[in-house]
């Protein structure tokens, strides 16, 4: 039945895993999607055309990826669990432009990746519905690659989702936002109950759309932007001075310089700066650092 079968349905998916001997499994923390309007509302936001170059992490029973090759995509689906891979070259099959490509999301190189099976100048767009407990680390991966997608559709534990795209001041804005603001623009597109996953989870989700934006500084300097960002929020209780004496060995009257120079009030949280703020501060440090070593 592997062929023609209806993988959102409950029971044609339950009958085909018992055809190939597969469970979920909770450690790739699998839930697959059962409904086709939610399939097709997750497509719709990809906005694929024919020949259009797509990369899916944890196609899963393939809901999507069948979705999105029927569109005509030319598509890189990127499958961690061995024997779903082998189900999903089944369900394939019939699909030129589809590779199933068994593989770690958090492990891969996704410019090489992209070289190796795209046309790199045509751009390539992202989508996923990734696993919750592995979603905040994949996303500072994605980030520390550059963001090298046009697009990027992903579905996310709705508390993940809200701090992606968190506004300083916000309860949950974090360096997950600040980075994320940094290298692109996002927003919630919808929110998908559980009940449309099989196995239910415990917590629903949303479907988050982020496109790239422009980087505000050399690419030489962001290291030190991400060790600033991540530093301070470790310490977001204390005042950014207090927080930034905590992440750098440098004395705390230079510290207070560095924070007048970028206007950034020294009694301010980590919370109340903008990604731009941290952006500007991080040009400062880098230079002054430089100067000192």
């Amino acid at each position: 039945m592997t062929d023609n079968s209806d993988v959102t349905s409950p029971r044609e998916l339950t009958a085909l895993f018992r055809e190939h001997n597969l469970s979920p499994n909770i450690r790739y923390g699998q839930n697959f999607l059962i409904d086709a309007n939610i399939v097709r509302k997750i497509a719709d936001a990809v906005g694929v055309n024919p020949g259009d170059q797509v990369v899916e992490i944890g196609p899963g029973a393939g809901a999507l990826t069948l979705a999105l090759a029927h569109q005509g995509a030319k598509l890189v689906a990127l499958e961690i669990d061995r024997g779903l891979a082998r189900l999903l070259h089944k369900l394939t099959n019939s699909y030129e432009g589809v590779l199933i490509k068994h593989g770690d999301a958090l492990k891969m190189d996704w410019q090489q990746l992209i070289e190796e099976h795209f046309d790199i100048n045509a751009p390539v767009k992202l989508v996923s519905n990734l696993p919750y407990n592995i979603s905040g680390p994949f996303m500072f991966e994605l980030f520390k690659c550059g963001f090298p997608f046009e697009r990027a559709v992903l579905m996310f534990q709705k508390e993940v989702a809200r701090r992606l795209v968190a506004r300083p001041g916000a309860p949950d804005y974090g360096s997950l936002s600040v980075i994320c603001a940094y290298y692109s623009t996002g927003k919630v597109l919808f929110d998908v109950s559980c009940n449309v996953f099989w196995p239910r989870p415990k917590i629903d989700s949303s479907v988050v759309l982020l496109k790239p934006d422009r980087r505000l500084l050399p690419v030489e300097m962001e290291p030190l932007f991400w060790e600033l960002v991540k530093g301070v929020f470790r310490q977001r209780r204390k005042t950014i001075l207090k927080s930034l004496k905590s992440t750098f060995d440098f004395p705390r009257e230079e510290l207070a310089l560095l924070l007048q120079e970028a206007g950034v009030s020294p009694a301010a949280r980590p919370e109340e700066l903008a990604p731009s703020q941290f952006a500007k501060l991080a040009g400062i440090a880098y230079n002054v650092f430089s100067q000192s070593r």
